[in-house]
């Protein structure tokens, strides 16, 4: 057996005393370090959080909420917010946007749902047809855009845009709601 891991299962510590400093050679420069080692006193002790102080439990324990410091609490995301911006960026990289606006839109949407906004992006409604710019409403006519089913392509601004729409539904089911 090692000689550390029989101090360690020992809990023998090494001596603390500081060793004989070391002697300047004919090579140190004037002023050149001259060093010494020395051990830190301290006792070997196995520490376990939980049984020291038990209103402190471990950090992986299952008790501990992981949205703690999170929305509503704290400006970063919950794990349901984390889980429907996945979602959103998905279903945007898949309609052609780039990563980029594909984040910056789904951001936007977690600011919408914190504030409660009716509003929906024609991207996440399930009747959006195309991509890469070529738009298309599945239900115009219900939508309120005033189009024939065959004329309705829609500006890719528009697509973009928050907006009340009769004829959304939501890309996970969900109807009106986010």
């Amino acid at each position: 057996m090692s000689t550390w891991l029989a101090r360690l299962k020992n809990q023998n510590a090494p001596g603390a005393e500081a060793t004989k400093p070391t002697k300047p050679t004919h090579d140190t420069p004037e002023g050149g370090f001259v060093g010494f080692v020395a051990h830190p006193q301290g006792h070997i002790q196995k520490i376990d959080g939980a049984v020291v102080n038990p209103e402190t439990p471990a950090a992986n324990a299952p008790a501990i909420d992981p949205d703690r410091w999170c929305w509503p609490h704290g400006r970063a995301m919950n794990t349901a917010e984390i889980d429907t911006f996945t979602a959103r960026l998905a279903r945007f990289t898949d309609k052609g946007l780039t990563l980029a606006v594909a984040e910056s839109l789904a951001d936007g949407m977690v600011q919408r749902d914190r504030e409660m906004d009716d509003r929906h992006l024609c991207l996440e409604c399930v009747h959006l047809r195309g991509g890469n710019d070529r738009w298309r409403c599945g239900i115009a006519v219900v939508a309120g855009i005033g189009l024939r089913a065959a004329d309705a392509q829609l500006p890719s601004d528009l697509t973009r845009l928050p907006q009340r729409c009769a004829g959304f539904t939501n890309f996970h089911g969900q109807g009106n709601n986010p």
